[in-house]
């Protein structure tokens, strides 16, 4: 189970994120963002919900100090939207902000869990960004848009349309970086994902399979061997997400890449 950070002055806003991953992850709330920063250094702390304005204005130094001294944690803003925020809301992402939840707008518990899951879904994309930095950049585009899109009923007509290239020169350009078929490539964000998610070892793998949308718990695991060469429980064992990762770039021929990312960690 991992620890989920909260920085909201608002309790409903806390109440609703732990009824939303009541289960799934503990809840630290804090009072501060020094007392967040201590949390983060102190407890397994993977994914931080902050209100960007818990002392009134836009607090981006803060969010790079996190970013910085905190580079796996998976960062939501949920805040209060008005127009005077407008600006702030648009440089959030700029400022590394992996998700975002609109106070009374769309914080229903279904809402909650879907932000949470797609921005660590994101945080886990952030494992391989700096690895592919020499790729083609629609190549690694493609990479990264099927781990973040991993919850979505992605298909290679959807990914082309995303990237705004054509299906035929998706093709060729996964082909000139030695990359697998847009539907292959898919399933392999699928399973980046599935093994953030076997991090916790709460959840089961028929639960994964519901939530990523294979067809059975059974379709799950038959794709861990065809692609891993594991089953769910050792791609636990041997790191999840980071496993994974491993995994995929030896399969693309990039074993050097794949160089620490193996074996258990915490953030």
């Amino acid at each position: 189970m991992g620890v989920v950070a909260t920085l909201l002055p608002l309790d409903r806003c806390t109440q609703r994120v732990h009824g939303a991953v009541r289960g799934q992850h503990t809840v630290t709330p804090c009072r501060s963002w020094d007392e967040l920063l201590t949390a983060c250094a102190t407890e397994p702390v993977h994914l931080a919900i902050v209100d960007l304005f818990a002392d009134g204005t836009a607090s981006f130094e803060r969010i790079r100090q996190l970013r910085t001294r905190f580079p796996r944690l998976t960062l939501i803003a949920y805040v209060t939207a008005t127009p005077q925020r407008a600006r702030d809301l648009f440089d959030a992402g700029r400022a590394g902000i992996d998700g975002l939840l609109l106070v009374d707008l769309d914080d229903s518990p279904q809402a909650v869990r879907t932000v949470v899951e797609q921005a660590e879904a994101r945080g886990v994309a952030a494992l391989l960004r700096h690895r592919l930095a020499s790729m083609d950049a629609v190549a690694r585009d493609a990479i990264l848009i099927v781990i973040t899109r991993a919850h979505m009923r992605l298909t290679s007509h959807r990914l082309s349309e995303t990237l705004s290239i054509n299906k035929a020169m998706l093709l060729e350009t996964l082909r000139k970086e030695r990359l697998p078929s847009p539907q292959k490539l898919i399933g392999w964000g699928r399973l980046v994902v599935a093994g953030q998610m076997l991090d916790d070892p709460k959840r089961s793998a028929d639960g994964i399979a519901r939530a990523l949308d294979f067809p059975s718990g059974s379709a799950f695991r038959n794709m861990c061997q065809r692609y891993v060469g594991a089953t769910p429980l050792e791609i636990r064992e041997r790191g999840g997400a980071r496993f994974v990762t491993a995994q995929f770039l030896r399969a693309i021929g990039r074993p050097a890449l794949a160089e620490g990312l193996e074996g258990p960690t915490t953030p």
